[in-house]
C-alpha cells in the first residue's frame, strides 16, 4: 500500500484486486449493487474505483461517482480526533431504495465507512456490508 499514490500504483491495485475482490465476485451469488468510496480519479486513478470494478459479475453490478466526498482533505496519517473533526461530507447521486457493498481500499479507524453508511441511509440504500482490502484496526 506504500507504493498506492506512485504513478505505477494503479497497476498494484489492479493485482490486488485480481487477486482478492475478483476472487470475491466469482463466488457470490445475490444480486446486489457495489458503491466505491469518493471513486473521483486522483493521480490519474482511483483506488475504489479499480476495486469495484473488479466485483463486476453476473450477481454483482458496480455503480461509479456516485458517493463523492466534498472535503478533499488528506486523512493519510491523521488520527481519530483529526478524521472526526473533519467529515468527508458526502454527497450520494446514485439510485435509492437498493442493496450495496461499499467498497473501500483501507480502514484506518472506520470513520470514513461510518459516514458512508449514514449517508446512503438517508437515501434507502442498504449497506450489506463493506469490502476493504486493508483494515489497520488489526
Amino acid at each position: 500500500m506504500k507504493y498506492k499514490y506512485h504513478p505505477f500504483g494503479n497497476r498494484i491495485f489492479e493485482i490486488l484486486a485480481k487477486n482478492s475482490f475478483s476472487k470475491f465476485s466469482e463466488v457470490y451469488e445475490d444480486n446486489i449493487y457495489s458503491i466505491a468510496i469518493d471513486d473521483n480519479p486522483k493521480k490519474g486513478y482511483s483506488h475504489t474505483a479499480i476495486l469495484n470494478n473488479s466485483l463486476k459479475s453476473k450477481y454483482i453490478t458496480p455503480l461509479y461517482k456516485k458517493l463523492i466526498a466534498q472535503n478533499k482533505i488528506s486523512y493519510a496519517g491523521k488520527d481519530l480526533d483529526f478524521r472526526l473533526n473533519n467529515p468527508r461530507n458526502f454527497t450520494y447521486k446514485g439510485k435509492r431504495d437498493i442493496d450495496v457493498i461499499l467498497v473501500d481500499d483501507v480502514v484506518t479507524t472506520g470513520t470514513t465507512l461510518n459516514e458512508a453508511k449514514d449517508i446512503l441511509k438517508q437515501y434507502g440504500v442498504n449497506v450489506a456490508f463493506c469490502l476493504a482490502l486493508i483494515d489497520k484496526r488489526w
